[in-house]
């Protein structure tokens, strides 16, 4: 068996600084992975793991959604069983918040998920702000905030001045409109600076989830300002939004980091006082229920979640919320209009948005942006997904401004269809660069007829493989925008445009009729699937759910490997394998995980966990793991993660599994074990 050796630690560091947003996605029954040093594969996005837990879950603490109020008598022998204590409660979703000792985490998990009376448990997990840490038309209203249009000495990207709003027609809107301060965008993320000058009379509230509402980051101030800084004051900079309010909600903590229990929390406080956009740029690495739910309960309040893509340079697996369906999800863009080196993008994706040295407002007291990374008190320039999401906010918002009737649904329809040139829609750019002027001239209508999707092909009930034709001929009595093909919450596959399209040159062009789009049945497992598809016209109004029945059926690969691990790890008997995947992926390919392990003598272990886990590598090198655990002999899961074509980068795909044994006390737990495990795959 092949194994890759590791990489050492001047190589770890820079993989880290490459990838910001380091993406662990867990699965099936989570809990801790390994501390010690394990084989990896060359280039991955490693996580160094601390505490025996992955730095994306939260170790002991679990979110569950019982059917009925769980009783007193359960919750004792939860506590009891497993020491679970309910340490609080996001009542409007109905989400218990248990926590447990770290090392009885994946029991009780497993437990929960095994119980009838529960819909769905599973752990609360890290988010982060989505940042990038730097590597190297005239109208009548010009605001005079002097570093609008004067150059600013940046710390990190040399003199720069506010290039995004001219970028995306904002000073056309402005004479539209300036927003209104009823409409409120919130900034769910690391606070805000209350005395800051362009936004202390902005703030019509603030709440915090972790301790101060003091911004101690700077992720927050900067992100605030993006959206809806003071405008035309004569001081520093403008917002996109220059009349909106601001509420800040706190759910970072000062290195920028949080939990999913409490962004939910955020979302939920921000749609319940009267937020009308939600600017999410932070991301995730899970596929949280509680999440899902907690943007389902903002759009049912009129509140349009707006959420980063990431800055992997991913094309798949993207982090929530921006995964999820009932967000309006952003991709960066450079000075040039093209997608950002950094940015995600794929077909989660809705529209793009200025990301790159994107000058705003900094805390002006010293944060961890300014003292730990050298960027400049009171005003700086930043990159990432982060800032191109407050700037689709701050549209948002002079959306809502000039027609505050308008659905979260409509709103984002109106953005969507305003954005590039109004029909197609790519990988890279999605729906294109948002248009603020295109957006506030739509927001006044009398069209609010719904469309039809009318999905033609597959056919009702139909066998599909490979690559599949998909169709619609959609109507309306304006104009249909896009069909989108919605599967769990989220974007199934390629939205379809009226918009034809041609790929590649010469002999090998591919033409691409209006409504079709060729999609990879591979990146789902053989199953009968049930699909809806919404038709939404230009101006946001979106037609009702047809479900479409269809059954795919591809033929299966499958790799078996062996490893022999050990706990603690050395270099002669690790307690991580890591296998390439030998057999050609042609379409990105959705994966199965299956395995066994067989413990041989284990020495002063209270808990003994078994991993299986999948790696995929972007083409940039960057890469995606996805951790399948337990504490029983036996792992059967479907990772949320697609494999990516080999024709696509240099890198292979891996699989793998480890042991980590826990110990009852300060003494180190010892042993060995046997793993054997088959990874499978649609080709």
């Amino acid at each position: 068996m092949s194994m890759e050796s590791v990489p050492n630690e001047t190589q770890l560091d820079q993989i880290v600084k490459n990838s910001v947003f380091i993406v662990i996605i867990l699965a099936l029954l989570l809990g801790m992975a390994s501390a010690q040093v394990a084989s990896t594969p060359a280039h991955s996005t490693q996580t160094v793991m601390t505490s025996g837990s992955p730095g994306s879950i939260r170790a002991g603490h679990i979110l569950v959604r019982f059917k009925t109020t769980p009783g007193q008598d359960m919750l004792n022998q939860l506590n009891t069983t497993f020491g679970a204590k309910v340490v609080g409660r996001i009542d409007k979703i109905g989400v218990t918040h248990l926590h447990a000792p770290s090392e009885a985490g994946l029991a009780l998990l497993g437990h929960l998920r095994k119980r009838s009376d529960v819909e769905f448990a599973e752990f609360d997990s890290t988010v982060q702000a989505i940042w990038q840490p730097n590597t190297s038309a005239p109208t009548t209203f010009q605001p005079n905030d002097p570093y609008y249009s004067t150059m600013y000495s940046s710390s990190h990207y040399g003199n720069v001045d506010q290039w995004g709003p001219p970028a995306v027609s904002a000073p056309a809107a402005w004479d539209v409109t300036l927003g209104d301060r009823s409409i409120v965008i919130a900034i769910v993320d690391t606070g805000v600076d209350d005395t800051h000058p362009d936004l202390f009379s902005k703030i019509v509230g603030e709440y915090s989830y972790v301790g101060s509402i003091r911004d101690g980051f700077g992720h927050g101030t900067h992100v605030a300002g993006i959206a809806a800084a003071a405008t035309n004051n004569v001081v520093g900079v403008a917002g996109m939004c220059p009349q909106c309010g601001i509420l800040s909600v706190k759910v970072l903590n000062d290195q920028g980091s949080g939990y999913i229990s409490d962004v939910a929390s955020g979302i939920i406080y921000a749609a319940s006082h009267g937020a009308r956009v939600i600017s999410l740029s932070l991301g995730g690495s899970g596929r949280s229920s509680t999440l899902q739910s907690a943007l389902a309960y903002a759009v049912a309040n009129k509140a349009l979640p707006v959420c980063a893509m990431g800055n992997n340079g991913s094309n798949s697996n993207t982090p929530e919320p921006g995964y999820w369906h009932d967000c309006l999800s952003v991709i960066a863009t450079d000075q040039n209009g093209a997608k950002a080196s950094f940015s995600n993008y794929g077909i989660k994706a809705d529209v793009a948005a200025p990301g790159v040295a994107i000058l705003s407002t900094m805390p002006t007291y010293p944060v961890t942006l300014t003292t730990s990374y050298g960027y400049r008190t009171n005003y700086d320039a930043l990159s990432g997904t982060s800032m191109a999401t407050p700037m689709v906010a701050g549209i948002a918002g002079l959306v809502l401004s000039e027609n505050p009737s308008l659905t979260p649904a409509q709103v984002a329809g109106i953005i969507e269809a305003s954005s590039g040139d109004g029909v197609t829609w790519t990988p890279k750019l999605a729906f294109g660069v948002v248009n603020a002027f295109n957006a506030v001239s739509n927001a006044i209508h009398s069209d609010y007829v719904t469309p039809s999707a009318n999905l033609t092909s597959p056919a009702e009930g139909t066998t599909v493989s490979g690559l599949v034709t998909v169709q619609a001929a959609p109507t309306d009595n304006t104009t249909v925008h896009h069909v989108d093909i919605v599967q769990n919450g989220t974007r199934f596959m390629q939205v379809l445009t009226g918009g034809s399209t041609t790929t590649g040159t010469g002999k090998n062009a591919v033409s691409t009729p209006a409504w079709t789009v060729s999609w990879p049945s591979t990146t789902v497992f053989n199953s009968s699937i049930t699909v809806s598809a919404f038709a939404v016209d230009v101006f946001g109004n979106t037609s009702a759910a047809q479900n479409l029945d269809f059954t795919i059926l591809n033929k299966l690969v499958t790799q078996n490997g062996t490893a022999y691990v050990c706990w603690p790890s050395s270099k002669t008997c690790p307690n991580t394998i890591w296998q390439p995947v030998t057999t050609g992926v042609k379409t990105q390919a959705a994966t199965h995980l299956q395995g066994t392990v067989s413990y041989g003598a284990l020495s002063n272990s209270k808990y003994a966990d078994f991993w299986l886990q999948v790696f995929s590598a972007n083409a940039d090198g960057s890469g995606q793991e996805y951790f399948c655990g337990t504490d029983q002999p036996t792992v059967d899961c479907y990772p949320p993660l697609l494999l990516q074509p080999d024709g696509s980068k240099s890198l292979s795909n891996y699989s793998g599994g480890q042991i980590d044994l826990i110990s009852p006390n300060k003494n180190p737990a010892s042993g060995n074990a046997t793993i054997n495990w088959t990874l499978t795959y649609p080709q």
